[in-house]
């Protein structure tokens, strides 16, 4: 006679599905709370009915079946990290090449100061060269300028004063000169020397027919040293045509005329007065 659990009881086979159930929620609640600690302890309770006979005899306690314990599930193997070395490599390959680029860019901007500020200091150091030539060569342009003025003023103050010497010098003789010409003259030497060119004159002087007595005439004569004539001009003359060009004739056969004893007395220009005796 098989025994059937009354009306609203369980069956073994639901407590057996039940105990398995029981059994994967704690194998569950057990790796949850290995991975989210604490766990609050749960407890299961088992719930005993007592099976009662198909004949409606007295019930018979039934022997709740011995359990196995439960398994103890396993300890779950910890995660291992993953393998981030590759990324950690590329992070600091990364980082090593943003450090080396902001370096190279620093030095680059280091270099570029340091080459600006060379520059510019060589800049002005030509400058200051230049300005300091340029200055020099005012200076010596100045001084050379200054040079030649002085120069210039010595060498115009030496001509004047050599000019002065000479106006000086030729002064005193245009005196002297004068003073001995007066005096020859007033002792009758000029005197002698103008008859000595008229009688040289007259001789060479041919009388043309038309010449009439009480001739007299104005004669101008250029003359060189040495006494040769250059040039003849009769001037105031009671003679006619004939009478002229023959007295500049005879003055052209005359040269050279006579000089002077005195050289002093040597007049350049003369005249002389052309009046032969009758």
């Amino acid at each position: 006679m098989s025994a059937v659990a009354p009306r609203g009881g369980w069956s073994f086979w639901s407590l057996s599905i039940l105990l398995h159930c029981a059994l994967v929620a704690a194998a569950a609640a057990f790796w949850w709370w290995q991975r989210n600690p604490p766990v609050v302890e749960q407890r299961l309770a088992i719930e005993a009915t007592v099976v009662m006979s198909r004949a409606g005899s007295r019930p018979t306690p039934v022997t709740e079946p011995e359990l196995p314990p439960p398994p103890v599930a396993p300890d779950p193997a910890p995660e291992e990290p993953p393998d981030d070395s590759d990324e950690r490599a590329r992070v600091a390959e990364a980082e090593a090449e943003r450090v080396a680029e902001e370096r190279r860019l620093a030095e680059e901007r280091l270099a570029a100061e340091r080459k600006a500020t060379e520059e510019a200091e060589r800049r002005k150091a030509e400058l200051a060269a230049q300005e300091k030539a340029e200055r020099e060569k005012a200076e010596r342009e100045k001084e050379a300028r200054e040079a030649a003025e002085q120069a210039r003023r010595k060498q115009e103050q030496a001509l004047a004063e050599r000019a002065r010497a000479q106006r000086e010098r030729e002064l005193n003789a245009q005196i002297a000169a004068e003073e001995r010409l007066a005096a020859a003259r007033a002792s009758g030497v000029m005197a002698q020397y103008i008859a000595q060119i008229t009688a040289r004159i007259e001789r060479a002087w041919i009388r043309p027919p038309s010449a009439a007595p009480g001739l007299q005439c104005e004669v101008r004569v250029t003359q060189v040293p040495g006494g040769a004539v250059t040039a003849v001009q009769v001037g105031r003359c009671n003679g006619d045509e004939s009478v002229r060009q023959s007295i500049e004739a005879a003055v052209y056969r005359a040269s050279p005329l006579p000089l002077p004893q005195d050289p002093a007395l040597f007049e350049r220009n003369l005249v002389v007065t052309f009046r032969p005796e009758n």
